[in-house]
C-alpha cells in the first residue's frame, strides 16, 4: 500500500448534498416568496388598471430573468454542483412551509428564524465535513483539501463514526504538528480503517518542534479578551430592554465564537 484517496464531498455522499439542499432551499424559498409576492402585486396593478407602469416593470423583469437564468447557466457548467431542477424542490418546500404559517396564523418569524438556522447550520456543517485528499505512504506525504503534512508528524488518529461519515481527529507529536495541519478528517465509513492506517504507518522520526510560545501566549489573550468583550455585552443586554436586547445577545454570540477560534489556535499552537 502506497497510496490512498477518497473523496467525501456532495457530489459523492448523500449526507453532504442532503445538508447543502436544505440551506440552498432555504435561501431559494426566499426569493420564491419574494416571486409569489411580486405577482401578487403585479395581478393587483392589473385589476387597477395601471397597465402603463405594469409593461415596464414586466420589461425590465424579463430583461433581470434572462440575465440571471444567464448567469445560473454558466455557473452550472463550470461548477457542475446543483442543477436548478434540484433547488426548485426544496425552495417550494420551504416558501409553502411559510405560506402555511401565514394561513394558520402561526408566528411568521418561527419559520424565518428556521431559515435562517438551516443556512447557518447546514452549510458549515456541510463544509466541515466535506474532504478530499491521499496518503502517501511511500513519500511520507498526506493531503487533506490542498493543505499538506507530513506522516512522520502523525502520533495517532481517533476514529468516530457518525452514521455514513467516520471522522478521524489527526493527533502530531508534540510540537510537530503546525496550525495548518489537518486535524479534522471526514471520510467514508468504508474506507476509514484503511485511511486510518495509512496516516498511522510512518514510523520516522518526528520533525523538530518550530512553535513559537509567544504566539500561543498571544493567541490566548485574545480569546481571554473576546470572552471578556461577550461577557460585558451579555450584562448590557441584561440590564437593557427592547432592542438593546437584541443587539447585545448577537455581539456577545460572535465574540464567543471568536474566542472560541482564539484559544482554539492557541491550543494548537502551544
Amino acid at each position: 500500500m502506497t497510496r490512498v484517496e477518497w473523496t467525501f464531498t456532495a457530489e459523492t455522499s448523500r449526507l453532504l448534498r442532503t445538508l447543502a439542499l436544505v440551506a440552498f432551499g432555504a435561501i431559494g424559498g426566499l426569493f420564491a416568496l419574494a416571486a409569489a409576492a411580486a405577482v401578487f402585486i403585479v395581478a393587483v396593478s392589473l385589476l387597477a388598471g395601471e397597465f402603463a407602469i405594469l409593461a415596464a416593470l414586466l420589461a425590465f423583469g424579463l430583461l433581470g430573468a434572462r440575465r440571471l437564468a444567464t448567469h445560473a447557466a454558466l455557473a452550472q457548467v463550470e461548477s457542475g454542483f446543483f442543477s436548478a431542477r434540484e433547488l426548485v424542490g426544496p425552495s417550494v418546500a420551504w416558501a409553502v412551509v411559510f405560506a402555511a404559517a401565514v394561513v394558520l396564523d402561526a408566528p411568521v418569524w418561527v419559520v424565518f428564524a428556521s431559515m435562517f438556522l438551516a443556512v447557518l447550520v447546514c452549510l458549515p456543517v456541510a463544509a466541515a465535513l466535506r474532504s478530499e485528499g491521499s496518503v502517501d505512504t511511500e513519500d511520507g506525504r498526506f493531503e487533506v483539501n490542498n493543505r499538506e503534512a507530513s506522516l512522520a508528524a502523525v502520533d495517532r488518529v481517533n476514529r468516530y463514526d457518525l452514521g455514513p461519515v467516520a471522522v478521524l481527529r489527526v493527533r502530531y507529536h508534540d510540537g510537530a504538528g503546525g496550525a495548518s495541519d489537518p486535524r479534522i478528517v471526514s471520510v467514508p465509513r468504508g474506507d476509514a480503517d484503511r485511511i486510518r492506517a495509512a496516516l498511522e504507518s510512518s514510523d520516522a522520526e518526528p520533525p523538530e518542534s518550530d512553535r513559537n510560545p509567544t504566539i500561543a501566549r498571544t493567541l490566548y489573550a485574545f480569546a481571554v479578551g473576546s470572552f471578556a468583550l461577550a461577557a460585558a455585552f451579555l450584562y448590557f443586554a441584561a440590564n437593557e430592554s427592547g432592542d438593546a436586547v437584541g443587539i447585545g445577545v448577537y455581539v456577545a454570540a460572535f465574540a464567543c465564537v471568536f474566542g472560541g477560534l482564539f484559544a482554539w489556535l492557541g491550543y494548537v499552537e502551544g
